[in-house]
């Protein structure tokens, strides 16, 4: 018997969601250079909740260190946020341009729905 590639999805089914100051309040300051994680942004667990229905595989990209994996993961299971991946470290740059962004304050995270809030 052999094994048949799938053929590509139509559309892509990833969707990367930062941590800090989108899914947790942000407690991280120069003066406050603290690994804690702050409480849920109830309204942005919901939109991630709502990508989870709707089939994507959501990715939580954060510019933290690796050190900094297994907190996050417990955050994230903790509060019942969905996940199926954990990224740390984000290139440096001093602005990120992207043609697909959305804000965290969008009313929804879906791909195609309208940006604003």
């Amino acid at each position: 018997m052999t094994y048949t590639n799938p053929p590509p999805r139509s559309n892509l089914k990833w969707v990367g969601v930062d941590l800090d100051g989108t899914l947790a309040y942000p407690l991280w300051t120069p003066d406050n250079p603290t690994s804690g994680i702050g409480n849920p942004i109830a309204e942005n667990v919901l939109k991630a909740d709502e990508l989870r229905i709707e089939g994507y595989k959501i990715v939580i990209h954060t510019s933290r260190p690796w050190t900094d994996y297994e907190a996050i993961e417990g955050w994230l299971n903790h509060w019942g946020v969905p996940w199926d991946q954990i990224q740390c470290g984000k290139p440096l740059f001093c602005s990120y341009v992207d043609d697909r962004a959305r804000h965290a304050d969008d009313l929804s995270w879906l791909p195609g729905a309208p940006h604003g809030h």
